[in-house]
């Protein structure tokens, strides 16, 4: 014991001093051995060198002495004045007795926080040349068995052809090993691909590698062999072989192949924008990888890139989601002879089969040219939409079930579908059969209910045979087309033509404009103001059948009809619908190409519509003077009305422009106020319970003002002729002619000028003006009385025939206007 003791003590004072001398030594000949490795340095450097301090230290790397050089700054080889490196510190380590002999073997190299920027200009001159031209026997020698570099980027770029390189690691070892221009290099640590553009393709962009590999250098051939490389990327590994030479050309010829390799293998080589979604599904089973990059690599040439992918009865499922896929089989390739031109390249997916959830699906797909992208796709099998988003979920759609039986086929240039004249040349085949689907669509969560029916693809169309379903509360049933379908789904800014005939039991308006217009809270059974909008891109042609249809207070039934739109205008020639106790009868023009401004011109007849109805389905005219609860009788008339509105449906009210041609038969004016007040000038009850048999006029509405040129009302109460106007403010200026019967109730001698003798009887003539809510009944003077009834006339019938002579829109949509087949 005392022995060991005695052995362990000398040791450690043998230790002891060793490092204190080196240490002495270090301090004492700092200054010559700093100044003596600069001089020998420099003889073997070609570019200026900047460097912020010197220190030399034996306890970086004991028992080796380090030369350390702190902000570190090392110019390139082209004129003007770019670094080719910069670093915060790098270290040499060296033998201390070779130092002291004078013999500058640098046996280690530490490099931390550096950037290296190496580029080879239009010429071809590279910028990292910045050695003088050596035998291998320079003052300085390299025998490298330790390298560090910790936090360091090396940036690539050749502009002689548009590629360039980043890749950045926080840690790297390397061990090189020299003989006879030969070095061996052993490598490990982690290498991240920020950038990897050769030519315009990305290849490996935002990837972390942990890499181990064995490379032999020979620098008399200049060649560089990949004995063995691991690159493990993520949890897949990938054994990289093969050799790169540039002394006559640059040739490369490299072989990868995934060892153990799963989903995650193919997902993982994808760009991670891609595969991001993907990175949470698993798999089980076969799955192989093997990739060959080979070929010359200058400014007119490039590699060519081959691989081979696939898996058999493979399981992949997703932790999250229910549904999984058994017994997959794929066999895929993807080759091209020039990895820089994306024209050149194939991509080929063959007998895919597998099962979603028990029920199985095959497809193939072959993508040539990923410039301008020409493809090849078929799918084969019945779907269980519930198994289909539980498997990949779509955000915008929730609560799915019912099934897809798919048989489906395309072939053409996704640039073909573009264009109206090309867009033919692309076929589209096959059919989709809907079984029961249910879904809730978007953020306002639409209800689609039992929808069933068969989508026929021919070529860019889609037909539409027997589709039903609810839609909300609505219920459809649809037979037709719609054109260019196909084209307008997978671009933005695309024209679609429907043409098809559309029957229901029953529509519900406010729902269905909720759900287009009305945005979230419409939805959420909030009042809201719709966004009215006819999009440019739609081209419509319906033939409607519905039984029942309600928006608002509006209910009609056995509506028919057709509706045409077309550069933002929807025409419709004869809806025909029963409504209100009666049947109507409409013809309208909406134009909306300005979306604040609608412009509305339509024509309709009246058939025999409850009064009252008219009044209470359309608010009473947003009025209170007259009310549905005062009239009762059946309405007849021919009306030609334009008008403009807002995006929110609302009437712009200076331009409502209109002509009513009216008969009301049987009709009743019941408790209203202002003919009630006729009571003290005639001594006549039966005013508050008026009724008529025929009441007929023509009303003109323009500048916010409602003509009644003078009418003559014979009711059970007394023969009355009634004119005057009655303005959107809601002033009034009406002129009542009745029979005097009882001259006690007036005094004659203020009414003197209002009572006139015609056909053998005393006529009193009234006014009643004011406001709805203010208003007087006066005596109209004989001065007055017949000048306001004949330029009354004379007005109505002068704006009347103003507005017959207006030019109308005159938009003829015709069948041919739907054609998308080629002229």
């Amino acid at each position: 014991m005392k022995i060991f003791r005695k052995v362990l003590f000398y040791v450690s004072l043998t230790v002891a001093v060793l490092v204190v001398s080196l240490a002495v030594s270090a301090f004492l000949f700092k200054d010559q051995i700093i100044k003596q490795f600069i001089l020998k340095a420099n003889e073997q450097l070609s570019t200026p060198v900047k460097i912020g301090k010197i220190n030399v230290s034996v306890f970086q790397r004991f028992p080796h002495i380090s030369i350390v050089f702190n902000d570190v700054y090392v110019e390139d080889s082209h004129e003007g004045q770019y670094p080719l490196l910069t670093a915060k510190q790098i270290s040499f380590h060296l033998n201390p007795v070779e130092v002291y002999r004078g013999q500058y073997t640098i046996r280690g190299l530490q490099v931390t926080d550096s950037e290296t920027n190496l580029k080879v200009n239009a010429k071809g001159e590279n910028n990292y040349t910045v050695t003088k031209g050596s035998d291998g026997s320079g003052p300085i020698k390299f025998e490298l068995k330790n390298v560090v570099l910790k936090n360091t980027k090396v940036r690539y770029i050749d502009l002689q052809r548009p590629d360039e390189m980043v890749f950045v690691s926080e840690q790297l070892y390397t061990t090189i090993k020299s003989h006879d221009n030969l070095y061996a290099i052993v490598a490990k640590g982690d290498i991240t691909t920020e950038k990897m553009r050769i030519g315009n393709i990305a290849v490996l962009e935002g990837k972390s590698f942990y890499v181990n590999t064995t490379l032999d250098y020979n620098d008399a051939e200049q060649a560089l062999q990949i004995k063995s490389g691991d690159l493990m990327l993520g949890t897949s590994l990938f054994n990289v072989q093969g050799t790169y030479r540039w002394k006559e050309k640059n040739e490369i010829n490299l072989v990868a192949e995934g060892e153990n390799t799963d989903i995650q293998t193919l997902l993982s080589l994808l760009p991670e924008k891609t595969s991001s979604a993907y990175q949470q599904y698993k798999s089980r089973g076969d799955v192989y990888f093997r990739a060959s990059l080979q070929g010359e690599i200058s400014a007119e040439k490039s590699p060519a890139l081959s691989a081979t992918f696939g898996f058999n009865k493979a399981t992949f499922s997703h932790p999250e989601y229910s549904s999984k896929i058994e017994e997959a089989h794929l066999e895929g390739s993807f080759s091209t002879p020039n990895l820089r031109d994306g024209a050149a390249g194939v991509l080929s997916l063959k007998n895919i089969t597998g099962k979603l959830n028990r029920q199985p699906f095959q497809s193939n797909l072959v993508v040539r040219n990923f410039i301008d992208s020409d493809i090849i796709l078929d799918f084969k099998g019945d779907l269980d939409a519930q198994a289909l988003t539980g498997f990949f979920p779509v955000t915008a759609i929730s609560n799915v079930s019912g099934t897809l039986a798919t048989d489906i086929a395309f072939e053409g240039r996704l640039s073909w579908l573009k264009n109206k004249a090309t867009a033919q040349r692309t076929s589209t085949r096959g059919s989709i059969q809907a079984t029961d689907l249910n879904f809730v669509y978007g953020e306002g969560e639409i209800p689609v209910k039992n929808l069933n029916g068969i989508f026929q693809f021919n070529n860019n169309d889609l037909a539409l045979s027997n589709v039903h379903g609810m839609l909300g509360n609505s219920d459809f049933r649809l037979n037709g087309f719609f054109k260019n379908i196909v084209t307008f789904l997978l671009f933005e800014d695309q024209p679609v033509g429907i043409e098809a005939d559309l029957k229901s039991t029953s529509l519900n308006v406010d729902e269905l404009f909720a759900y287009a217009f009305g945005g979230e809270s419409a939805q959420q059974g909030e009042a809201v103001d719709y966004e009215f909008k006819i999009s440019k891109n739609v081209n419509l042609n319906f033939n409607c059948d519905v039984q029942r249809l309600n928006y608002k207070r509006f209910i009609g039934r056995e509506l028919k009809g057709d509706l045409l739109v077309k550069n933002q205008v929807a025409v419709s020639r004869n809806i025909q619908v029963n409504a209100m106790g009666g049947a109507l009868t409409l013809s309208a023009i909406v134009d909306a190409n300005n979306p604040k401004a609608i412009d509305v011109m339509s024509t309709f007849k009246l058939n025999g519509l409850d009064v009252d109805s008219v009044f209470y389905v359309f608010e009473n005219f947003y009025q209170d003077f007259i009310r549905d609860k005062h009239l009762k009788g059946k309405a007849f008339a021919d009306v030609t009305l334009d008008m403009t509105l807002n995006q929110n449906l609302k009437l712009f009210q200076e331009t409502l422009v209109a002509d009513i041609s009216a008969t009301i038969k049987n009709g009743e004016l019941n408790n209203f106020e202002p003919l009630k007040s006729l009571n003290k000038f005639l001594d006549d009850e039966s005013l508050s319970a008026l009724r008529f048999a025929d009441l007929k006029n023509d009303i003109h509405i323009e500048n916010k003002t409602v003509y009644i040129p003078m009418m003559e009302v014979r009711s059970n109460a007394t023969v009355l002729q009634i004119s005057g106007t009655h303005r959107f403010d809601q002033r009034i200026d009406y002129r009542v002619v009745t029979p005097l019967n009882n001259r006690r109730k007036i005094d004659i001698n203020e009414a003197a000028g209002a009572i006139e003798e015609m056909e053998g009887r005393a006529k009193l003539f009234l006014k009643i003006v004011g406001t709805t809510d203010n208003y007087r009944v006066l005596y109209d003077t004989e001065a007055v009385k017949k000048k306001i009834i004949s330029d009354l006339k004379k007005e109505v019938q002068e704006l009347k025939d103003i507005f017959k002579k207006k030019k109308k829109k005159d938009i003829e949509l015709s069948t041919e206007e739907f054609d998308w087949d080629n002229n």
